[in-house]
């Protein structure tokens, strides 16, 4: 039942996540003016915004324009449900009625973290920036949740956001001092590891860049070989941090111990 609900309930939050994609980077409200047809403006009704099943059901098209609605929403309140339900799966696996009331804030936040780096991934591809909005409130939050009896203490926490943001603000540094032309590094990425030290320590945090740091650099130089990019050309950061952020919390520690005992075994000849 609580996978079912999983499921559900990323859809539900995808559907937010769209208002959040569209709204946050054009600095709009996101509670008002209610959900409308960007391209008409008529208002969206109820039964007209229900996640992937309103989108068939009007054939991908506005209700009143008839203009064509972007695939990309069905896309988030799907990907969103399937993000939500192996977060479930694989994290969440305690049997929550023997769990204190101190420790459900932590779970959702952690929750709501992993989530958010989809609509934080597709704002920052589409307008290369990870707004404010998302990560500052993390920062705060992820600090005072570590008050509470949990995995991760206040100096935990507050190691976190230094070694998580000041590491990368140090590489982007390098970066920039090197390359001698604008920021190697935008501010949103050391904000959002930050964010991600906060709430989950240190080690998630470094892990993150490494991996994250990895996956860019795989990408990108495929992307040059293949002449799909320029090599001067800027490519966000930020959705190749969020997989190394899903990675360390989902296989860092396996990852890890397996990297260990590999090295072990070279050095032990």
């Amino acid at each position: 039942m609580i996978y079912l609900f999983s499921i559900c309930l990323g859809l539900i939050l995808g559907s937010f996540f769209n208002v959040l994609i569209w709204r946050i980077p054009r600095e709009e409200s996101i509670l008002w003016p209610p959900s409308h047809c960007p391209s008409c403006g008529n208002a969206i009704k109820p039964w007209e915004n229900i996640p992937v099943i309103s989108f068939l059901f009007l054939r991908g098209k506005c209700s009143n324009c008839k203009k064509n609605i972007s695939w990309v929403y069905p896309f988030i309140e799907l990907m969103t449900a399937i993000c939500s339900f192996i977060i479930c799966f694989f994290l969440f696996k305690q049997d929550i009625s023997n769990l204190s009331w101190f420790s459900f804030p932590p779970l959702i936040l952690q929750y709501l973290f992993l989530l958010l780096m989809l609509p934080v991934a597709v704002i920052d591809i589409k307008h290369y920036i990870i707004p404010d909005r998302f990560t500052l409130p993390l920062i705060v939050c992820g600090f005072l949740i570590s008050f509470l009896p949990g995995d991760i203490t206040p100096i935990q926490s507050l190691a976190g956001i230094l070694l998580g943001g000041g590491t990368l603000y140090l590489i982007g540094w390098i970066g920039t001092a090197i390359l001698k032309k604008g920021d190697a590094m935008g501010f949103g990425d050391v904000k959002l590891m930050a964010a991600t030290g906060a709430i989950f320590g240190a080690k998630i945090s470094l892990m993150s860049i490494v991996f994250g740091a990895f996956f860019g650099s795989v990408i990108g130089l495929t992307l040059i070989a293949c002449k799909k990019l320029d090599p001067d050309h800027h490519i966000p950061f930020g959705p190749f941090l969020g997989a190394g952020i899903w990675l360390s919390i989902m296989a860092g520690d396996l990852i890890l111990k397996t990297y260990c005992t590999y090295i072990e075994k070279i050095t032990s000849f």
